[in-house]
């Protein structure tokens, strides 16, 4: 089985990691004869990606939030012996929880376009060496 090694490409110009990262995934883009429309559609994807995920982080967020203070109201319903309101407050914040969490982690996946796994496993691995 042939591996492919992985070239870094480094000018010195470059300011942080991520400049060489983009740099080799622009020198890959070329190297895969990648039409200008496509590169589009790659830094497309890329953005839509990232707006994706910081929705989704700031869903989970406030989630999270809702779903402690359902959990501490349901606690102090116990300690104040309201058994039955207490049990409903804190069933509901986990229910809520793993709801919310099993559906924003569905949407992600519907995201990624299978077109662009190779410059994806790229810069991952790119990341990953120059870490």
């Amino acid at each position: 089985m042939e591996k492919d090694i992985l070239n870094i490409a480094v000018s010195g110009d470059e300011k942080n990691k991520n400049e060489i990262v983009y740099n080799n995934i622009v020198e890959t883009m070329e190297k895969l004869d990648m039409t200008k429309e496509e590169q589009i559609d790659y830094l497309k994807l890329k953005l839509t990606t990232l707006e994706n995920e910081y929705q989704n982080n700031m869903i989970i967020l406030i989630t999270v939030f809702l779903s402690f203070t359902l959990l501490c109201v349901g606690i102090y319903l116990l300690i104040t012996d309201d058994y039955f309101l207490g049990t409903v407050f804190i069933v509901l914040a986990f229910i809520m929880m793993v709801y919310k969490l099993i559906k924003t982690l569905a949407r992600d996946r519907k995201i990624h376009n299978k077109k662009f796994v190779e410059l994806e496993s790229i810069r991952n691995s790119l990341n990953a060496i120059l870490k």
